[in-house]
C-alpha cells in the first residue's frame, strides 16, 4: 500500500487510476469501484518504484501511454508492460527516460537536472514544467530531443493546463499565471491573482500559485495557491470573476461541470459554484491535499483525493 504522501494522480480515458507518491512508487487500480478507496483495504493491482524521488505529476497519453514526472527525469510508460512485467515479477521498465536540459558553465560543469512538477499532454505533444522556472516542449516520436524551451518565469513552475486548443496556461513560485500560444511559443499574457487581471510591468505578483485547471473549451481557467483564495478567470478578457475564500492553502483544483474543486492543507474537498458559493465540502482522512482527479470513464462522477498517508 502507499503509505507516504500521495502527491500526483490521474484516470486513464477508461478508468484506471494511476498514484505516484513521495518516494518514487506507483500504484495502478484498473478500476475503482468502491466508494472509498484506503489503501490499506484495497492494494493497487500494481504497486513499484518508477523513480528515484517524488512523482509530481501524472498525465495519460492514450488509454494505454502514462508519463511520470519526477525528481530528475520525466519517464514514458506502457500500461501493458507495466502488468506483463509484474506477472512475471519483474519491475517494469519505462519506453522512454527524458533529463530536462542542462546549463553548461564556464568550465564545463553542468547544472544540476531540476524536478519536473507538472506534465500536460497536447496530442502527440507534451509538456513540462521544470524546477528552473522553464517549461519544455517534447514531442512523443522526438525520442527525447527538447523541441522548444518556453522561458518567463522568475521560479519553479507548479503547474500546466491545456486551455483550448492552442494555448497553454502555467503557475508559478513567482506568483503569475502565464498563457503560451503552443504554435509560436509566444507568452500571450501574464496574470497577477492578487489583483484578479493582467500583471502591470514592473509591479510584483501575489503569492505562489499551486494548482491550475481550464474547461476543454477554454473559457475558464481556476487557480489557487499561497494566499487561500481559488479565481475563477475568464480566459479571452483576462479577468477574475469569481474569489473563492477557501481560507487554507490551495494546491489542487479542478473545474467540473459547473463547480470548482479545491483542496489543499486541510482535511477537506470543497466544491463551488461559479457564482463563488460554497455548496459542498467532504472530509478526508489527509491532513494534507496534494492532487484531486475525476474519473471520466464512469456515469457516476467519481472524484479521488490524494495526500499524506492515505488516497479517499
Amino acid at each position: 500500500a502507499m503509505a507516504h504522501a500521495v502527491l500526483s494522480s490521474a484516470f486513464s480515458p477508461n478508468g484506471a487510476l494511476v498514484c505516484g507518491d513521495s518516494e518514487g512508487k506507483l500504484g495502478i487500480w484498473e478500476s475503482i469501484n468502491d466508494q472509498k478507496l484506503a489503501c490499506s483495504k484495497k492494494r493497487s493491482e500494481s504497486h513499484f518504484k518508477a523513480h528515484k524521488g517524488a512523482i509530481y505529476g501524472i498525465a495519460f497519453a492514450s488509454a494505454s501511454t502514462l508519463i511520470t514526472a519526477g525528481d530528475e527525469d520525466v519517464r514514458i510508460w506502457s500500461l501493458k508492460s507495466i502488468f506483463e512485467s509484474k506477472k512475471r515479477g519483474n519491475n517494469p521498465k519505462p519506453i522512454e527516460v527524458i533529463v530536462n536540459p542542462r546549463n553548461e558553465g564556464s568550465r564545463g560543469f553542468m547544472s544540476p537536472a531540476f524536478e519536473s512538477n507538472a506534465v500536460v499532454v497536447d496530442g502527440d505533444k507534451f509538456y513540462v514544467g521544470s524546477g528552473d522556472g522553464n517549461i519544455y516542449k517534447y514531442s512523443f516520436k522526438g525520442k527525447g530531443k527538447c523541441l522548444e524551451k518556453f522561458s518567463g518565469h522568475s521560479d519553479l513552475v507548479h503547474c500546466l493546463t491545456m486551455t483550448g486548443t492552442s494555448l497553454l496556461c502555467s503557475g508559478s513560485e513567482d506568483g503569475s499565471i502565464r498563457g503560451w500560444d503552443t504554435r509560436t511559443g509566444k507568452c500571450e499574457f501574464v496574470l497577477d491573482s492578487k489583483t484578479g487581471e493582467e500583471l502591470k510591468e514592473g509591479k510584483e505578483s501575489g503569492e505562489w500559485i499551486g494548482a491550475i485547471d481550464s474547461t476543454s473549451s477554454g473559457q475558464w481557467l481556476a487557480s489557487g495557491g499561497g494566499d487561500g483564495y481559488a479565481c475563477l478567470w475568464h480566459v479571452a478578457s483576462r479577468r477574475v470573476t469569481t474569489t473563492m475564500p477557501v481560507g487554507g492553502e490551495i494546491q489542487a483544483v479542478r473545474i467540473f461541470q459547473d463547480r470548482v474543486i479545491t483542496a489543499g492543507n486541510q482535511s477537506y474537498v470543497f466544491h463551488w459554484n461559479k457564482a463563488g458559493d460554497l455548496v459542498g465540502r467532504a472530509m478526508t482522512k489527509a491532513k494534507n491535499i496534494f492532487s484531486v482527479s475525476v474519473n471520466f470513464a464512469q456515469d457516476t462522477n467519481q472524484l479521488i483525493a490524494t495526500g499524506i498517508s492515505s488516497i479517499d
